[in-house]
C-alpha cells in the first residue's frame, strides 16, 4: 500500500478585483489550503501556472488581458482542473459540458460551496483517494 499523508491543496487563484482576490484568498487559506499565487488576469494565470505547481485554480470569468474561459482552455490542457467563480450575469449560462472548468460557483462564495469545489476537482484528477494528496518530496 501506497503511504499517503493528508496535505494542504496547493491553489492558484486569479480575480481582477483586489479586494475580492484577498479575501477569496484569506477564505481558501482558513479552509486550510495553500494558496501558491493570486493575480489579476488570465493570462498572468497561465504564465504562473507555468512556473509553479498547483493542484488547482480558481478563475474569475471577466478579466482583463485574457477572460478565465480562455485561461481555463490553456490550463486544464496541463492536466490542472479549473474551478469558475463569478458574480458576473453571464456566468450561470456557462454550460460546464462546453468548457475546461470542473465547476462554476457563483458569487458570493460560501466556505461549505467552495470546499465542495476543491473535492470535485480533486477527484476530476483521478489520482486523490479519500480526499487525500500524495506527500510530496
Amino acid at each position: 500500500m501506497v503511504d499517503r499523508q493528508v496535505a494542504r491543496v496547493r491553489i492558484g487563484v486569479a480575480d481582477d478585483q483586489p479586494e475580492v482576490r484577498k479575501t477569496f484568498v484569506r477564505l481558501l487559506e482558513a479552509l486550510g489550503n495553500e494558496v501558491v499565487f493570486a493575480v489579476g488576469d488570465g493570462a498572468e494565470l497561465v504564465d504562473r501556472c507555468c512556473d509553479e505547481q498547483v493542484d488547482m485554480v480558481f478563475v474569475d470569468l471577466d478579466m482583463p488581458v485574457m477572460d478565465g474561459l480562455a485561461a481555463a482552455e490553456q490550463i486544464s490542457a496541463k492536466g490542472i482542473p479549473v474551478i469558475l467563480v463569478s458574480g458576473h450575469p453571464d456566468a450561470e449560462s456557462v454550460v460546464l459540458e462546453h468548457e475546461p472548468v470542473v465547476m462554476r460557483i457563483i458569487k458570493p462564495a460560501m466556505p461549505a460551496t467552495i470546499q465542495r469545489a476543491i473535492a470535485q476537482a480533486l477527484a476530476a484528477t483521478g489520482d486523490r483517494v479519500d480526499g487525500t494528496v500524495p506527500a510530496r518530496d
